[in-house]
């Protein structure tokens, strides 16, 4: 007869594993809060650098790729690679490409560097802008690969694709395997496509034109099912510009008419590129701009935005911080408080019939407040209806391109619409296009003065006050 202490070691091990199996899964990893506009640094704290580039997925990592602005100049120095598993905290990993990759590299210039996989050759292949250190005018591309996510690269060379000028670029691999080269040319009047060859080493066909006279740059794509999303930027050097957005249902087009997404600066950003989340949960976009700074380019920031896509519809609202969840793909904005001033009552020291001052708090960056005439300073501001806490204004600004400025401005505040104080001087801002301004303040009435507007090119300041949007967030 068994032993009783035998048969109980018996049933314990037919139970054991039953227990086991029934435990809860590993939790994901915790939602990351990501601040935008801010200095990025690694889990060194180095300073981030990984400018106007590219992510990859590859199994639960993720790659960073992108220019080092360290050195605060347009010529080359390397292309970075990072990694992340919960896309906050970057490690750096390698340089993909030197000055020392190439004797063609010693003195140049590499911008958007891209990087897919190519499942045929088991290579990741990189392609970037091309130019040599002394000027801009090669306008070619330049391919390089490795077996490795983090190099070394091996360096190609440089070309015109189809002999035609190639500038400002990307990379696209579809779900169907097959890649293609999005390219700004004939000095940025035209966007080109082009199908890569089986190997993502070269060209395969030129295929119809996506954009033409309409002097697009910075092109960045996703697919979500069946649609493409193109976001493209104007072509106004370093200063920021209205992001604008195509759908079609086949590369070859053709394409929608352009409309514009996010506000008239796209909140001071380039497009960089779009990454979509995979996971348990669902998928998400993420926008990537570069907030160029072009007289500390080591300085330049980082802006991450959910890119809300809904049909033949893409939006980009700002927030000041974005949450991320690599494991769900979890993806949101986060602004300090709630948005306290849209459609509340605004007045303004003047304002045309067609551009009156509730047209600046009405929800949409595309409608602004313009003055009767060319008076500085001169007020905006509105009525939240009770007295509330402040915490944040954000506000996009008229800019006119060529003749971009920068505001001197202050946040006053008041509880009874007479006394007011100076919750916020910014006469020291230059800033461009969009700004965020963290405050602390306990007021019902919330007012920008604008002092003056500071042009680039011009020691006169011949601009109407007005305002795209102000949005003030508190509780």
């Amino acid at each position: 007869m068994m032993k009783s202490w035998l048969k109980l070691i018996l049933l314990l091990a037919l139970i054991v594993p039953c227990l086991t199996l029934q435990l809860p899964k590993e939790a994901s990893a915790a939602v990351q809060t990501i601040a935008n506009g801010t200095p990025w640094k690694d889990v060194n704290n180095a300073s981030f650098q990984a400018h106007a580039g590219s992510i990859l997925q590859v199994g639960s990592t993720y790659y960073w790729y992108g220019e080092d602005k360290i050195h605060n100049s347009a010529n080359f120095k390397a292309v970075t690679v990072y990694s992340s598993t919960n896309l906050k905290n970057w490690t750096w990993r390698s340089y993909a490409l030197t000055t020392a990759s190439s004797p063609e590299l010693a003195s140049a210039k590499i911008e958007r560097p891209k990087v897919i996989y190519n499942e045929a050759t088991n290579k990741y292949v990189l392609w970037a802008h091309y130019e040599d250190g002394n000027g801009y005018t090669l306008a070619r591309v330049a391919v390089a690969s490795s077996s490795s996510p983090i190099g070394p690269f091996t360096y190609h060379g440089s070309f015109r694709p189809n002999s035609k000028e190639s500038r400002d670029m990307t990379i696209f691999k579809d779900t169907d395997g097959q890649a293609y080269l999005f390219s700004s040319s004939d000095n940025n009047y035209n966007l080109r496509l082009y199908k890569l060859t089986s190997d993502y080493l070269g060209i395969a066909q030129e295929m119809n034109m996506i954009y033409e006279g309409d002097h697009r740059e910075a092109p960045a794509i996703v697919k979500k099912g069946s649609l493409y999303y193109l976001i493209t930027s104007g072509a106004t050097g370093w200063y920021p510009n209205q992001a604008m957005y195509s759908t079609a249902t086949s590369l070859n087009g053709p394409w929608s008419a352009l409309q514009p997404i996010g506000d008239p600066s796209t909140f001071y950003t380039q497009p960089a590129f779009i990454f979509t989340i995979q996971g348990s949960s669902g998928s998400n976009a993420i926008y990537v701009g570069d907030r160029w700074n072009p007289s500390a380019l080591g300085d330049s920031r980082y802006v991450w935005l959910p890119l809300v896509l809904n049909g033949t519809s893409a939006s980009l609202t700002y927030s000041d911080q974005i949450q991320v969840d690599a494991d769900t793909g979890f993806v949101a904005g986060v602004n300090n408080g709630t948005l306290l001033s849209q459609g509340k009552p605004a007045t303004a020291q003047t304002a045309q019939a067609a551009y009156p001052a509730s047209r600046a708090n009405d929800g949409n960056y595309q409608t602004g407040w313009v003055a009767t005439g060319v008076t500085w300073p001169h007020w905006w501001q509105v009525d939240l209806g009770a007295v509330k806490s402040i915490k944040n204004v954000q506000i996009s600004w008229y800019m006119y391109k060529g003749s971009e400025a920068f505001y001197k401005y202050k946040i006053e505040t008041s509880s009874d619409n007479v006394n007011w104080t100076v919750a916020l001087d910014r006469t020291g801002n230059t800033t461009y296009g969009f700004t965020s301004d963290s405050l602390t303040a306990t007021a019902r009435y919330v007012r920008i003065n604008m002092v003056d507007a500071d042009l680039w090119n011009n020691p006169g300041n011949w601009y109407t006050p007005q305002l795209w949007e102000v949005k003030v967030f508190g509780t």
